[in-house]
């Protein structure tokens, strides 16, 4: 499974740098994969077997010609007809971590005890950014045990500036002596 996801993610990628559309095919493939997050019984109508591609492909054709790059529901189209279909949210996340690296996007997850106002968002990405030199991107997960600060999270590096820390880290200093 994740040979064929990254082999497909690679393939649109390669494409994707070929018409230097990297960032509009994420772009697009996002808007794909919120549709079929949106219910997973469409990612099990595309890879049924009963029925036919061509009324897959024609389906389609029909929700994303509006939307998508010709190349990019071409590809779509290719996954119906090799019936790779199912594997859909992996091919995208393999090509979501080639785009982010190629433009130099780190994705983040921000946790807090309450939710945090769009500016204070951007502020925190934004000082994030800086330290790490390249563009971050935060979603926000609430986590009322924090207690209070905040804790951030890309990829394996994590920066911990919550009060449920600080408590956890005095509690350790006092055991230790």
């Amino acid at each position: 499974m994740d040979t064929i996801a990254s082999r497909y993610g690679q393939s649109l990628f390669d494409l994707a740098i070929e018409k230097n559309q990297v960032g509009n095919y994420l772009e697009q493939l996002n808007l794909v994969s919120e549709v079929f997050g949106s219910d997973p019984k469409i990612v099990q109508f595309f890879s049924h077997v009963i029925i036919d591609d061509s009324d897959k492909m024609e389906l389609i054709e029909k929700s994303f010609k509006e939307s998508l790059d010709k190349m990019v529901l071409n590809f779509l189209k290719l996954l119906i007809k090799n019936r790779r279909m199912k594997y859909f949210s992996e091919i995208f996340l393999a090509y979501k971590d080639l785009a982010n690296d190629y433009l130099g996007i780190e994705e983040g997850i921000v946790y807090t005890p309450s939710t945090l106002s769009d500016e204070q968002l951007t502020n925190i990405a934004a000082a994030l950014s800086k330290s790490q030199n390249k563009k971050v991107v935060l979603r926000q997960v609430i986590k009322p045990s924090l207690i209070g600060g905040l804790k951030v999270v890309i990829k394996n590096r994590v920066i911990d500036g919550s009060v449920q820390n600080r408590i956890e880290l005095m509690r350790k200093e006092l055991l230790r002596k």
